[in-house]
């Protein structure tokens, strides 16, 4: 079994690993251990994630590609079992996020398509792939200029509550603090929100996050100390 030498975790899984109780925080850690070589991750809701990221970074005005995303998943072929389960768990996600469009406020600022493979943030020799789906750039009314980023979420098994987004939020600010702002851009809270599809919310960006981050470090201390014995 192929096992990964260096602890990584996702943005996403890492806020629910800090939520999770002890034996669901160590089905995740082995999970990302040992990956499922038949099952990434990452690719399970890939249409969903390019139809809802592609409908914002255009406005989030026009549903065409929702729509158009849902009748070329309705039509494709599903050969295996796990096909079919993917093509509905996409289909689902779609869904969900089409009844939530009016709980998505740009608030004024230009969208534009975060990067496939962003630099990642690391705590405690812990990788943490961010990868914000959506950055978003404006301006204050004095003038100041404005960025933060929208990070998705499609799991309707482990959804996001207001704790683990908050995590994510919190996380994400600092990537694009650490990758993202020019130095005359001031990173923006309320355009660092979560969008989930599992729980049908729009969780707003946090402002606080100082304590956050120094639970974040913590968690990656402690994965950081049991990766090895897994």
């Amino acid at each position: 079994m192929v096992s990964l030498s260096q602890a990584e975790i996702t943005v996403n899984k890492l806020a629910e690993y800090m939520v999770a109780r002890s034996a669901r925080q160590r089905t995740l850690l082995k999970e990302r251990k040992y990956p499922n070589p038949d099952f990434n991750i990452g690719m399970y809701h890939r249409e969903a994630s390019e139809a809802v990221s592609l409908y914002i970074a255009n406005g989030a005005i026009d549903s065409a590609p929702l729509q158009q995303k849902l009748q070329i998943l309705e039509q494709m072929p599903a050969d295996k079992v796990g096909t079919g389960r993917r093509i509905n768990a996409n289909i689902d996600a779609i869904e969900r996020v089409s009844e939530m469009l009016d709980d998505i406020d740009l608030q004024g600022a230009d969208p534009r398509l975060g990067e496939h493979a962003p630099p990642k943030l690391t705590y405690h020799n812990v990788t943490v792939s961010v990868r914000p789906e959506i950055i978003l750039r404006g301006t204050a009314p004095k003038g100041a200029k404005l960025i933060g980023a929208i990070k998705l979420h499609f799991s309707s098994t482990h959804p996001h509550d207001e704790e683990s987004a908050g995590y994510v939020s919190a996380v994400v600010q600092e990537y694009c603090k650490t990758h993202l702002a020019e130095p005359d851009e001031i990173v923006n809270p309320d355009y660092c929100m979560v969008i989930c599809a599992g729980s049908g919310q729009v969780f707003p960006g946090v402002k606080a996050t100082a304590r956050r981050m120094k639970d974040v470090a913590a968690a990656c201390q402690n994965i950081a100390g049991l990766w090895p014995a897994l």
